[in-house]
């Protein structure tokens, strides 16, 4: 019997876990948020934006903005396995502060407006984020950690 119980406790915390983990949405921007996207982080004539999302310290239960440029040399590598032409790919911080030594303006950016923050992850209490976007304003995000598999997923559903 106390095997029963502690199997159930178990399996409800781990059905709990992955359900705040792991947050599929399809979703569209407004032509005003797809315009201030477009130009606040330089997107142009690609047909896709990815755009890797660094939620708050807060958010986060240990420090993701810890070593940025290791990390950043990591996401190079991990990009380099996959084919994403013609698709723009930035990094978005949300903590300025503790980004400045990698925010360039050109690939990793400050979250302007704590757009990202407070439009498209506003509930969820994860380290990272993925929101793949389309010229026409679709979009799919998931919260959390991601894989190469969830991102060409998101490009073949919004191409």
């Amino acid at each position: 019997m106390k095997k029963i119980i502690i199997l159930l406790i178990l399996s409800v915390g781990f059905l709990s876990f992955n359900e705040d983990c792991i947050n599929l949405n399809n979703e569209k921007l407004t032509e005003a948020q797809l315009s201030f996207i477009m130009e606040s982080y330089d997107w142009k004539s690609e047909r896709l934006l990815i755009v890797n999302f660094r939620q708050p310290r807060t958010s986060c239960h240990y420090n993701n903005y810890q070593n940025l440029k290791k990390s950043a040399k990591w996401w190079t590598e991990f990009y380099s396995k996959m084919e994403i032409a013609n698709i723009r790919n930035i990094f978005v911080y949300s903590d300025n502060l503790k980004a400045n030594k990698v925010i360039d303006s050109e690939n990793h950016f400050d979250d302007i407006n704590n757009f990202f923050l407070n439009k498209v992850f506003t509930k969820d209490k994860t380290c990272y984020g993925l929101i793949v976007i389309n010229k026409k304003g679709e979009f799919r995000k998931k919260a959390g950690e991601f894989m190469q598999k969830d991102i060409e997923e998101f490009i073949t559903q919004l191409e």
